[in-house]
């Protein structure tokens, strides 16, 4: 089993993830963490826009017809992943108790809270989102330059952006969402959120229709 150390590093995890349409969004320290005792860095995992749904898309979860398939596609390639790098995977899924991954992304210093008070970064902007993460025993440094907010001089079009009016900077309003979604054509539901879509990260990251209809119907499920 190969294990994260001076042979394999940074750069080796990171490309494993990329065949995969996975990229890291970032790196924390938990030394110290009581939750994730012995642990000492988390390396989070978000899609890779717009590369991920092309792989997920011919993946055997998403034509099984069983349900969550991305889900099931998540746990299987980042466990394979964590067990190929000696890691131990988590996931935002799977039921209570749920793992804080709001504040893991927070303390890896390259994700920011939007004015929506979703998360943001520079590379997915309002689309970020994450599929799991793993952790090791191991410090990992992240290499990578530090990225400021991206909402920094921003005049916020997120927030005046949602037609349903179901979202502002003190509340979102997930009923009043989904009762515009149900009568909407051809708006958040084929697309993605609105709000989200203002972003002008959010525009960089050419997220299929595909992926933006998957994720819109399975928050009409949720």
């Amino acid at each position: 089993m190969a294990t994260l150390s001076t042979q394999i590093g940074f750069d080796d995890l990171s490309d494993a993830c990329a065949a995969y349409g996975l990229r890291i969004a970032g790196v924390c320290d938990v030394r110290g963490n009581d939750s994730l005792p012995n642990l000492a860095s988390l390396v989070l995992l978000a899609p890779s826009e717009p590369g991920f749904w092309e792989v997920f898309a011919h993946s055997d979860e998403y034509n099984d017809g069983i349900e969550h398939p991305m889900d099931r596609w998540s746990a299987r390639v980042i466990g394979n992943l964590g067990t190929e790098f000696g890691g131990t995977a988590y996931f935002p899924f799977g039921g209570a108790p749920y793992h804080p991954f709001y504040s893991w992304a927070l303390s890896t210093g390259r994700v920011y809270a939007s004015p929506l008070r979703f998360l943001v970064d520079n590379e997915s902007g309002l689309f970020v989102s994450f599929r799991g993460a793993i952790g090791f025993t191991q410090n990992i440094s992240d290499p990578r330059p530090v990225l400021s907010t991206p909402c920094a001089g921003c005049a916020a079009p997120c927030l005046t952006s949602c037609p349903a009016d179901a979202l502002d900077e003190t509340d979102y309003n997930v009923p009043k969402c989904k009762s515009y979604l149900m009568n909407a054509i051809e708006s958040c539901e084929t697309f993605g959120c609105a709000a989200r879509r203002a972003c002008p990260y959010t525009a960089k990251t050419q997220r299929p229709v595909a992926h933006a209809k998957f994720h819109m119907r399975a928050f009409m499920g949720a």
